[in-house]
């Protein structure tokens, strides 16, 4: 029953009650004042009767007055006055900041209609204000991750220039292992920063692409092919279906399968060769009607723990120091992700059985 009705109702019968009630007394004050010219007429024992009961009826009346005025205080307190009470609290302990004070529901009436918007309210800000301290923090993460890999290749470069400077290389050819050292840490510094810059546009979606229908087996090939040539200690090994045909950015696909080959060298175990495999296969599934080329990249690397999987996307995210994995802006596998995104397609990682990884990556085909 409805806050309104329910008052509708407990005060119509009040007024009923003090209606009787004003009856009564009208009918009392009538028979007191017509009594003197009456009483004559009526015989001496209805007018003993009427002198004995009238005190009664007066307390009678005044005890139902007083029935009804409680009864209507007693509504307004129930329904009214209390329920605004506890939604005040609850509205104090927010503005305070307790976020977890709850606000307890019961009945089905107007009032608590609006503790349940206001409940839901309250959930709503403290899920965004969770997730407003957890962005604060993963910022704060990124900023110390990038003072770090901004400085420590700037020491290296000032140390070795010191030296320079300070006459240690005293020979040609120790000058020129100085400056081969700064310049990699200057390339360094200039990789970081171009991911920075790639990533920043990727996120505010500011890198248009140029897609165009490739044949994505030959595409895989011949960027294998060129990565072969660079480094030619990798075995690379292709098993690639010809004929899926997607609609790709060339430059940003090339950018995704050169980040995932040279995570697999860099992350490689200790005096074992790098091997790599590409395979591409056709993927039929109900996400898809069309299809999915599916390219898969595996690696005999460390690997990482499972647990750590989820959070290989993240932004400076690197696994466990201990196992070789602190190499690296921690950037090229969330950039991948962002451009595999961009061409509407998927990437999962998973662990192989016999150690590595398998990066999946699944790409709707042409005009499905």
């Amino acid at each position: 029953m409805s806050v309104r009705l329910r008052i509708f109702s407990n005060t119509l019968i009040a007024i009923l009650v003090l209606n009787a009630v004003g009856i009564s007394m009208g009918f009392m004050v009538f028979w007191l004042a017509a009594y003197p010219y009456v009483g004559e007429r009526l015989n001496e024992n209805a007018g003993h009767i009427a002198a004995r009961y009238f005190p009664l009826s007066g307390v009678a009346v005044l005890i139902l007055v007083g029935v009804g005025a409680i009864w209507v205080i007693s509504v307004t307190l129930r329904y009214v006055i209390r329920p605004l009470s506890r939604l005040k609290r609850a509205a104090t302990e927010i503005g305070d900041g307790n976020l977890s004070y709850e606000l307890a529901v019961s009945g089905r009436d107007e009032f608590t209609e609006l503790a349940v918007g206001f409940e839901k309210m309250r959930v709503r800000l403290k899920d965004s204000t969770r997730a407003q301290e957890k962005a604060e923090a993963e910022r704060r993460a990124i900023m110390a991750s990038v003072t770090h890999d901004l400085l420590t290749p700037i020491t290296s470069i000032l140390g070795y220039a010191e030296g320079i400077l300070d006459g240690v290389t005293d020979t040609p050819e120790k000058t020129r292992e100085y400056a081969k050292i700064i310049r990699k840490k200057a390339q360094s510094l200039q990789f970081l920063a171009e991911d920075l810059s790639l990533l920043s546009r990727l996120e505010n979606a500011q890198l248009p692409l140029d897609k165009q229908e490739e044949d994505l087996g030959v595409l895989v090939a011949e960027l294998a092919s060129e990565f072969s040539f660079h480094e030619a200690d990798v075995c690379v090994e292709t098993h690639l279906m010809s004929g899926l045909r997607v609609m790709v950015d060339r430059e940003k696909i090339a950018r995704v399968l050169n980040n995932l080959l040279q995570n697999s060298v860099k992350y490689k175990r200790p005096n074992l060769s790098p091997r790599v495999s590409l395979t591409l296969v056709r993927q039929r599934g109900a996400s898809q009607p069309g299809g999915m080329a599916l390219l898969t990249v595996s690696d005999n690397g460390i690997g990482v723990e499972q647990g750590d999987l989820p959070r290989l996307f993240d932004q400076f995210y690197r696994a466990d120091v201990s196992r070789g994995r602190q190499s690296g802006s921690g950037l090229g596998l969330s950039i991948v992700r962002h451009l595999v995104r961009l061409h509407d397609g998927k990437i999962w990682i998973i662990n192989n059985p016999g150690g590595g990884l398998s990066v999946n990556i699944a790409l709707p085909l042409a005009g499905s």
